[in-house]
């Protein structure tokens, strides 16, 4: 199972989606590889005791690669090191490097030709040292040729191209690491983490599945630094799509956890007879109505995400500057880690140009969501992007009316069961959260509706199920394959 930034390090949907997935699959046995920031971190979960191992894969944070991992011996890093020379990265590095960037840099014209480069890379970088090859006169030199000398990237500032340059250094520590046998590889996003997926189908054939929660390309796209020109922005975008356009021509299955998504993988040349939208399922006996007591009047709104620019927690502070003034015994609780504590504090000092200390709280991440959905009177999900969220499902499991935002999935959940609205817009999520104050009756109509809607299209089992045929099927496949092949020769 492949992660990025997510499982077991970091709470999330997509983390309770992986998480839930292999605590229910036991007849299966996983290692889970993570690719994450920095090797100081430690697992937020129980593992369930079919997890055989985990290796976390910082792209920073450690000055050799691999040295945060117990099999490291500094005798071997020497080794490779000491036979890693300038010579060496100019003959059997460089010209697949060079590759490499003239896919990246025009957003992957030929995914085939940049999954081998990958591949020949980490042929190289599995026995020599990843710290020469990126520090080498031939590495640098290729990024001046082919972005500093290009037509369209040649007005690049000279410093972004740097921090650009030291960007794929990083990356590249993912080539650095020889990845183990396994019978199927399972990316939960077309990302940096599925590059060990395509590298394994390249090696070994492995049968290789992607789960797209939020687009990559899309939410990477969304975050780009204000600060950068057009066309420095650019090349990262085209980074990124080469990325989720590699992932996409190398993966057997590509399984979506809504329709939205499909738009978007089959823009970036995802082959529709790949695509099979699995939607996510919550357990129902956990998230259902119950009757929590509640010793004051207040009608309290939730908001179950991390605290990040994507989920739109600014738009729900200013909503309620808005609610407040017509119900003053509405607040809102904000549930969840914060992830971008930068943005934490911007959302404190709104909170506190607003006035608003009364009426917003971050109430920290919690390990009983079901108790804070049935406390709540409404959910709000203000995100500016999401996949298929967990927390508007199980809100809806729980028979609270939902206001979201449309983005990714959200409208397939809802559909008819909540209030959609515009993102980006506080007064329409304010009129959204208004309409429900002021009109109990529909409200606990939408709940009723809502917990219906879940037990028909949204359980656990089902979405079990689903999965549990995917990787029959991926395996009976691979296993035609063998035998086929085993009597030809």
């Amino acid at each position: 199972m492949l992660c990025e930034g997510t499982y077991p390090f970091y709470r999330g949907g997509v983390s309770t989606w992986t998480h839930n997935l292999i605590s229910n699959l036991q007849d299966y046995e996983f290692l889970i590889l993570a690719v994450t920031s920095t090797p100081f971190l430690h697992e937020k979960y129980d593992l369930p005791a079919n997890v055989r191992a985990v290796l976390n894969i910082p792209l920073w944070g450690t000055e050799f690669v691999k040295e945060h991992i117990s099999e490291f011996r500094f005798r071997d890093y020497l080794k490779g090191s000491l036979s890693t020379d300038e010579k060496r990265i100019r003959e059997d590095f460089a010209p697949r490097f060079r590759e490499f960037i003239s896919e990246v840099k025009y957003g992957c014209r030929d995914p085939e030709a940049l999954g081998e480069a990958i591949n020949e890379m980490h042929e190289f970088l599995i026995r020599y040292d990843h710290r020469k090859t990126v520090r080498s006169k031939a590495f640098w030199n290729i990024i001046r040729e082919e972005i500093s000398d290009d037509k369209l990237y040649q007005h690049t500032r000279l410093s972004y191209t740097t921090d650009f340059t030291r960007i794929l250094s990083h990356l590249l520590r993912l080539l650095s690491y020889e990845y183990p046998r396994v019978d199927i590889s399972h990316s939960s996003a077309a990302a940096l983490c599925g590059i060990p997926g395509i590298i394994l189908k390249i090696k070994r054939e492995v049968p290789y599945i992607i789960t797209e929660h939020g687009v990559y390309f899309r939410e990477r796209i969304l975050d780009l630094p204000s600060e950068a020109s057009i066309i420095e922005r650019m090349l990262l975008i085209n980074l990124y799509r080469a990325i989720a356009k590699v992932n996409y021509y190398y993966a057997d299955k590509i399984l979506p956890v809504c329709n939205f998504n499909v738009n978007w993988e089959e823009e970036l040349g995802a082959s529709t007879d790949k695509i099979e939208v699995i939607y996510n399922g919550v357990d129902v006996e956990r998230f259902k109505p119950m009757k929590i007591e509640v010793k004051d009047n207040l009608k309290r709104i939730v908001v179950m995400a991390r605290i990040e620019k994507l989920k739109g927690i600014m738009n729900v502070i200013e909503a309620m500057s808005h609610v407040s003034e017509k119900h003053p015994e509405a607040i809102c609780e904000i549930y969840g880690p914060i992830s971008d504590k930068i943005y934490y504090k911007t959302c404190l000092r709104k909170i506190k140009s607003l006035n608003l200390e009364d009426k917003v709280h971050f109430m920290g991440p919690t390990n009983k969501p079901e108790i804070a959905y049935n406390r709540a009177y409404m959910v709000v999900q203000p995100s500016l992007s999401e996949g298929f969220p967990f927390t508007v499902v199980e809100a809806m499991a729980c028979g609270k009316p939902v206001v979201a935002t449309d983005v990714g999935g959200v409208k397939e959940a809802v559909d008819g069961c909540g209030i959609i609205v515009t993102p980006r817009s506080p007064i329409a999520l304010a009129d959204g959260i208004l309409r429900l104050l002021e009109d109990e009756d529909y409200a606990r109509i939408l709940g009723e509706e809502a917990r219906k809607r879940v037990l028909k299209r949204f359980t656990y089992d089902g979405f079990l199920e689903n999965y549990r045929r995917v990787y029959l099927e991926i395996l009976s496949e691979k296993i035609l394959r063998e035998i086929v092949e085993w009597r030809r020769s």
